[in-house]
């Protein structure tokens, strides 16, 4: 590690590891072929609780989209020697379930556009809301506080998104 100190080189892998997870949760449209073929519609109309069963669809594209990150991450954290290999983990799986809260919702309030602009629209609507969340989750090697900040952030998200999804979906479905 020529020329380099130890804490650049683990604020700059984890940046890239969030970097990686960012892109592989933006180009997600969740909600689209539901909404295309009806599903949601009849979600809406059956009796069960449409902030849960989004929420779950959510959950299960969370654990398809971070189990290729947990399979590498192990050997990212033994070749750069991360100092806080707990807190990296506990900061992956937080900071991923707000990536997926915060795209769930934005792709919600888009559900009405059809256009094939759809990453340019959602890249300028979605990543101004997700640097904070970069900027947590690379710096808590160094800053313990930034934890509690991403906590934070994660309540936030969690009371915004059954509020934001079912307010989105009742006006667009009674269009």
């Amino acid at each position: 590690m020529i020329g380099f100190s130890k804490d650049f080189l683990c604020h700059f892998h984890l940046g890239l590891i969030w970097i990686r997870l960012l892109f592989s949760f933006l180009p997600e449209r969740f909600l689209q072929n539901d909404f295309e073929d009806g599903t949601l519609e009849l979600y809406c109309s059956s009796g069960y609780c449409l902030q849960k069963i989004l929420l779950s669809k959510l959950l299960g594209h969370w654990v398809l989209q971070i189990s290729g990150v947990f399979c590498t991450f192990p050997v990212v954290q033994l070749l750069y020697q991360f100092d806080q290999p707990k807190m990296n983990w506990f900061t992956l799986i937080i900071g991923s379930l707000v990536f997926t809260l915060m795209c769930g919702i934005h792709s919600c309030l888009a559900l009405g556009i059809i256009s094939h602009s759809w990453n340019s629209l959602q890249n300028l609507t979605t990543l101004p809301t997700l640097l904070p969340l970069i900027i947590f989750c690379t710096s808590i090697e160094t800053e313990w506080f930034h934890g509690l900040l991403l906590m934070g952030y994660l309540l936030l998200f969690l009371f915004l998104y059954p509020i934001s999804v079912s307010i989105t979906l009742q006006k667009l479905i009674s269009q």
